[in-house]
């Protein structure tokens, strides 16, 4: 079983890492009263401060320091930030023992420079460091403590229950690194999440040109409504209808969707009696247009966020654009729709029924299909609204090819 102050095939195999890299790496030293028990640990991404607590913990260790050290040739320079009297002397024995020699421990001060550990004063390493900084240690955790919990309520603030679970786990990431007193990557994580929110917190509010459009169609939509409610029920029906459709788009705030509906509902209602089935009908292709050019907009932010990845399957993806994660739904509907829009007489009756089947099959797409919902919630956490829109207009096209 390795000695788990020094396992020796794992410093070995660092060791070897960062003379390949050229990279430093962590590590924590433990003197002991024999340089055959003395610990030392390295790590790739653990700090040294916390190979440092772990290795306090292992019995015959009396003293510890941590810093970062590298490998030239086969020079082992040892970096810490408050040096222990007898750590060169004690890892030359040891590396010896462990059939190390050819690695040859040397220390090293904060400009670079070589440090006969000699000059050193025999000062107790370990009461240095407890003395003052005791009570430094505290204040930074209760800083760090106090910020986790700000950026905790920020993200309760932000009211996006979708946001608030992404970023959950961020907190809880940074309560876990202060509990194991890693002060130093708990900042870093803190200070990220902080940056994340910052971001959020200053994109501007949606406009309220916006708003304004979605009241006054709210308000002639209401008044269409109430001019449905006054006609025979035979004739209401397919006009209330159109006006639930326009009423979901509001909703889901397509209002270009609901603008068009809206404009085919008042013709309608304002064409003479008896010649309702005959008044002209919304264009189908520019509903369906209207729509996919408000979803196109989230897809090519998040084109945009694919391709800065740098990967190539994930560039793949992004070059395929709405039409990929709609597979062979978009072609089939557009083939439908043309001749929708091109036939006349019996021919448009039944170009009208074809559209209808393909409208019922993109619909149950866009309830079933996964690529969907990874679009709608992905890990950029950008926002490309795609079911709320075209289900909004699909329908709207759906009620134009009933009364075909």
């Amino acid at each position: 079983m390795p000695d788990q102050a020094f396992d020796a095939d794992a410093v070995l195999k660092l060791l070897k890492k960062s003379k390949a890299s050229g990279n430093e790496l962590p590590f924590a030293f433990g003197l002991a009263g024999k340089p055959e028990n003395c610990g030392l640990m390295v790590d790739l991404r653990k700090p040294g401060k916390v190979l440092r607590g772990d290795l306090k913990k292992m019995p015959g260790i009396k003293k510890t320091c941590f810093g970062t050290l590298r490998v030239e040739e086969n020079e082992v320079f040892l970096q810490p930030e408050k040096p222990v009297k007898g750590i060169v002397k004690q890892l030359k024995k040891r590396f010896k023992a462990e059939g190390m020699v050819k690695f040859k421990p040397v220390l090293v001060g904060p400009d670079g420079s070589i440090i006969d550990e000699d000059s050193l004063p025999d000062d107790d390493a370990e009461e240095l460091e407890t003395s003052a900084p005791a009570q430094a240690e505290d204040g930074a955790a209760a800083a760090l403590k106090q910020r986790i919990a700000a950026a905790a309520e920020a993200v309760k603030a932000l009211g996006n229950p979708e946001l608030a679970g992404k970023l959950a786990p961020e907190i809880k990431a940074s309560a876990k690194l202060l509990g194991q007193g890693d002060h130093d990557g708990c900042a870093a994580r803190i200070a990220r999440l902080e940056a994340a929110l910052a971001k959020l917190q200053s994109q501007p509010k949606p406009a309220s040109a916006d708003a304004e459009q979605a009241a006054k169609l709210s308000k002639l939509l209401a008044a269409q409504a109430a001019r449905i409610k006054a006609l025979p029920p035979e004739q209401a029906a397919p006009l209330a209808e159109q006006a639930r459709a326009v009423a979901a788009s509001l909703k889901s705030g397509a209002l270009p969707q609901a603008a068009e509906g809206l404009k085919a509902l008042i013709k309608a209602l304002d064409a003479p009696a008896g010649t309702e089935t005959e008044a002209p009908q919304a264009d189908v292709m520019e509903i369906w247009q209207a729509a996919k050019e408000q979803v196109d907009g989230g897809i090519s932010e998040l084109q945009a966020a694919l391709r800065s990845q740098n990967h190539p399957v994930l560039a793949q993806i992004a070059d395929a654009g709405l039409a990929g994660a709609t597979d062979g739904n978009q072609t089939a509907l557009m083939k439908a729709l043309f001749e929708m829009k091109s036939a006349t007489g019996e021919a448009r009756k039944a170009a009208a029924q074809a559209l209808l089947a393909q409208i019922a099959a993109y619909l149950k797409f866009l309830k079933d299909d996964p690529v969907i919902a990874l679009v709608e919630d992905n890990p950029f956490g950008i926002s490309a609204p795609v079911k709320a829109p075209l289900t909004s207009a699909l329908r709207q096209m759906a009620e134009i090819a009933k009364a075909a």
